[in-house]
């Protein structure tokens, strides 16, 4: 079925304040370590802030923590917000992480979209896309190993070399999150590859897969670099029971996301669960469809990672395991390199 897919598992939070502590750090920490002895390349964490939902540990001290599990794995920051930091902090913090993995890590990165985030760094939402981009390239230039000045509306850096620097020269990959064209775009130009949410539907995923290709092109940048990809997946016994499943156990989930700001282009972010349109947004169906549907992501878009979430909101932690059991035994082994 032609190359190999590399595997990720997201690190999903579906706690809140009202769980104790150490309920979440066991439940990911076994996630990722049975995740390792079933053949998932990659363990992935996100990043908010001040969640009332949902109770988000930071990324790099979070993956740091869990690599003791499954060192063997690649930690993935997906995503952090660029747009709200500080980006010689962040630029010292991922090359820790990438020392500490011995260059086991990716940075994945975006803009960010809740109001709530930006004030409370007091930040103007409307500067978001001039931060990241700023963000991004003094991150580059502090991790390239040379002298720095850099010299920007937001921040200043004047004849420094840095001592802290990431195990791979010139820093681990880049990918870039986002769901609009405008996004999409910004990935193409300034990352090593669009890491795609799982919001757009299908036909949607395949428009903004061939823009991203398209603005590559335009800059003469490589075509054959990683395309790392989220999709929402149930697998079960069949079709039905798939579909059944993905309406349950989504619409918490994306009630959250709106109850964040989360909306705009290509975002499903309907108040309830009859308008999460689970046909043109999951993958869905027994483990022979779920490979047939991974196969055609990989042969028709080029998908080289999948990133995988067995944990979902108000689902008990034995069932995610399940979920994650019979797809790493009855579908990874069928796509891994």
């Amino acid at each position: 079925m032609g190359s190999g897919v590399r595997f990720g598992i997201l690190t999903t939070p579906i706690h809140g304040a009202e769980t104790p502590y150490g309920q979440q750090l066991r439940e990911h920490r076994e996630l990722v370590r049975v995740a390792d002895q079933l053949g998932f390349d990659m363990m992935v964490a996100g990043q908010h802030f001040l969640g009332t939902e949902l109770r988000y540990y930071q990324p790099v001290p979070y993956l740091t923590y869990l690599h003791g599990a499954a060192p063997r794995m690649t930690a993935v920051t997906g995503i952090m917000l660029l747009s709200m930091a500080n980006p010689v902090d962040l630029a010292e913090q991922i090359a820790t992480l990438d020392v500490v993995t011995d260059g086991r890590c990716v940075f994945g990165a975006g803009l960010g979209y809740s109001e709530r985030e930006f004030r409370a760094f007091g930040i103007d939402s409307r500067s978001k896309v001039k931060r990241f981009e700023h963000g991004l390239a003094l991150i580059k230039a502090l991790w390239s190993g040379e002298k720095v000045d850099f010299d920007s509306p937001y921040w200043k850096v004047e004849d420094v070399l840095p001592a802290v620097q990431p195990a791979r020269p010139g820093g681990p990959p880049v990918w870039i999150g986002g769901q609009s064209e405008a996004a999409v775009r910004r990935a193409a130009r300034l990352g090593d590859a669009w890491y795609a949410p799982p919001f757009p539907s299908h036909d949607e995923l395949a428009g903004l897969r061939e823009i991203f290709l398209e603005e590559r092109a335009a800059h003469g940048l490589p075509l054959d670099g990683d395309f790392p990809l989220r999709r929402e997946l149930i697998v079960a016994s069949s079709r039905r029971e798939a579909e059944e499943l993905a309406r349950r156990r989504s619409a918490l989930r994306y009630q959250t996301y709106r109850s964040w700001g989360l909306s705009g282009e290509n975002t499903p972010v309907q108040a309830d669960a009859p308008g999460i349109d689970v046909e043109r947004q999951f993958l869905l169906g027994s483990p022979a469809e779920i490979v047939d549907q991974l196969g055609r992501l990989r042969d028709e878009l080029g998908m080289t990672h999948f990133m995988f979430k067995s944990h979902w909101q108000g689902l008990p932690h034995t069932e995610a395991m399940r979920q994650l059991e019979l797809f790493g035994t009855r579908v990874l082994p069928e796509l891994a390199g």
